[in-house]
């Protein structure tokens, strides 16, 4: 009974040995090529199998023998034709063929995902992106204003010029009438010389005529105005100008108050002068002796001034210098006694020249050095270096010229 419950089991059917199972495959050759697997038994024919060949007899895929010993091919678990075994032998589960593999599902769609990013970071990349921004506005802003000040400039420059034209006209307009009032002073003057060094007659209109006449160009008219278009000779020109009419006016007033000054004097000794009548004595010499016995004589003005004439007075009345009293003393009739004599009036002026007599020359002379200044001075004669010095009413001429060719 026990052996009943306890069937022998033979390995060898198990194991593929038997007809039924086949007999095992060789193993492949070298290059992994399978050799060739036995054939299947006819239905018809006993369950004898053919011998499998001897591993020195395989042949590799390649034509060339496999050496004994080395097995060729995979095992025969992973072989498509593997032996069936009894579901209840313990190495059927070894020896199953693996199943086929499934066909993979399709992947799944990416699902979103939530990143975390601390506070700090945050902050970081705002910080980061505002700086940017920052940098692109001031760089897009110097751009706008580059071409806005270029535009703008443009604009700028065609304005600046078109009132640099008006002012250059308006500035021309204002030399022109300053020539024609320097010419007008210059034509007074000439009348007051002539009148002064050639009819020997004081001009007393002539202070009067001079405070009429103003020559008004100064520093005040270019006060705003645009040089943008004027050339060099024309700007340095117009300072010239300037300083030039200023000196002209500075030298008219002092004129003018030389002349109030003289006018009185002057015209008492130009008119002497001009009757022909002989002058005046206005000095006496004292003469007397010393406590030695010396003559000495002492010049003294009279009191009065008497006319020269062939009976001179018994008397003279004088100043004495030393005491500042008035002395009276006989006229000089011998040295041995005390007198005076009177003084010849051209030696008193040619030893002592009177103020009067002396400003006469200086008026003249100031008055042809403004004439000069306003209507130039022409080469000296004879001197063939020396060039003109052109006058203020020259300068103004060349001053409206430039002033007209400014656009």
């Amino acid at each position: 009974m026990a052996d009943e419950k306890k069937p022998k089991i033979d390995l060898k059917a198990r194991l593929g040995k038997t007809a039924v199972g086949g007999a095992t495959p060789p193993p492949p050759a070298v290059g992994g090529i399978p050799a060739p697997a036995a054939a299947p038994t006819p239905a018809g024919s006993s369950g004898s199998v053919a011998p499998a060949p001897t591993p020195g007899a395989v042949q590799s895929g390649g034509g060339l023998p496999v050496p004994p010993g080395i097995p060729v091919g995979p095992p025969p678990a992973f072989k498509s034709g593997a032996v069936n075994l009894d579901p209840s032998n313990p190495l059927a589960a070894a020896m199953a063929q693996p199943a086929p593999a499934r066909s993979q599902a399709p992947a799944a769609l990416p699902q979103p995902q939530r990143i975390e990013v601390d506070e700090l970071t945050v902050q970081e990349a705002r910080k980061g992106a505002r700086k940017q921004g920052l940098m692109v506005g001031i760089i897009f802003g110097v751009v706008l204003g580059a071409i806005g000040y270029i535009a703008g400039g443009a604009q700028e420059t065609n304005k600046g010029r078109t009132q640099s034209v008006a002012h250059a006209k308006s500035l021309a307009g204002d030399v022109g009438t300053s020539r024609e009032q320097l010419k007008s002073l210059a034509e007074k003057l000439e009348a007051g010389r002539d009148k002064l060094a050639k009819e020997k007659k004081f001009p007393d209109t002539l202070a009067k005529d001079l405070s009429a006449v103003n020559v008004d160009f100064d520093g005040t008219k270019l006060a705003g105005v645009r040089f943008s278009g004027f050339t060099q000779d024309t700007t340095s020109g117009l300072i010239e100008y300037i300083s030039s009419v200023q000196a002209a006016n500075d030298r008219k007033n002092a004129l003018m108050g030389l002349l109030a000054k003289l006018q009185k004097p002057m015209t008492e000794q130009l008119a002497a002068q001009a009757s022909g009548k002989p002058p005046a004595v206005s000095f006496v010499v004292l003469m007397d002796k010393d406590s030695a016995k010396n003559p000495y004589a002492v010049l003294a003005p009279l009191q009065k001034p008497i006319e020269l004439s062939a009976s001179m007075p018994a008397e003279f009345t004088a100043v004495d210098p030393r005491r500042k009293a008035a002395v009276t003393a006989p006229k000089l009739t011998s040295l041995d006694k005390p007198g005076a004599a009177y003084v010849v009036p051209q030696s008193v002026d040619a030893a002592f020249p009177s103020e009067t007599a002396g400003q006469v020359g200086q008026l003249v002379s100031q008055l042809s050095r403004l004439i000069s200044d306003i209507r130039g001075e022409a080469p000296a004669a004879g001197e063939a270096i020396s060039e003109p010095k052109p006058g203020l009413l020259e300068k103004a001429d060349r001053l409206v010229t430039g002033l007209n060719k400014v656009q």
